[in-house]
C-alpha cells in the first residue's frame, strides 16, 4: 500500500477569515452585480411600457448600453489575447539562448565537482590500492 506523504492533510478553515471573505465578497462581487441587473432590468421595463415615441428613445438607449457592455468584454478579451501573443512569442524568442546559457553553467559546475571529487578522492584511493597491491604479493 502507497503512503501519500507528499499530500498534506485536509486544513480545515478559519471562520472568522472565512466569514470576513464571504461578506466581502457579498458586497464587491455579487451586490454590485444585482445592483447593475437590477438597473438594466428596471431599463428594460421602462422601455417595454412606456409610449411608442418614448419606448423607441429607450428601446436605442438599451441597444446602446448592451452593445456597449458587449464591446468591452470583447475589448478586455482581445487585449488579453493579444498580450499572451506578444508575450510568448518574446519568450519563445529567448527560451532556447537562455536554456543555452544554464546548460553552459551546468556542465561547467559538473566538470567542476568531478574535478574537485576526483582531487578528494585519490588519496584515498593510492592508499586502498597500496593495501590490495600488498595483499596480492602477500598471497602469492
Amino acid at each position: 500500500m502507497v503512503t501519500n506523504d507528499l499530500i498534506p492533510p485536509e486544513k480545515q478553515r478559519n471562520p472568522i477569515t472565512r466569514e470576513a471573505h464571504r461578506r466581502q465578497a457579498f458586497w464587491q462581487i455579487y451586490f454590485p452585480l444585482i445592483l447593475f441587473g437590477s438597473f438594466v432590468l428596471i431599463g428594460i421595463v421602462m422601455a417595454v411600457l412606456l409610449d411608442s415615441q418614448g419606448a423607441s428613445k429607450w428601446a436605442d438607449i438599451s441597444l446602446v448600453y448592451m452593445v456597449s457592455l458587449a464591446l468591452v468584454a470583447f475589448l478586455i478579451t482581445l487585449v488579453v489575447i493579444i498580450v499572451s501573443i506578444v508575450y510568448t512569442a518574446k519568450l519563445i524568442k529567448a527560451t532556447p539562448y537562455s536554456f543555452f546559457i544554464v546548460q553552459r553553467y551546468a556542465f561547467m559546475i559538473e566538470m567542476r565537482v568531478k574535478r574537485a571529487s576526483n582531487v578528494a578522492v585519490e588519496p584515498f584511493l593510492r592508499i586502498h590500492s597500496f593495501i590490495a597491491g600488498a595483499r596480492a604479493i602477500r598471497k602469492k
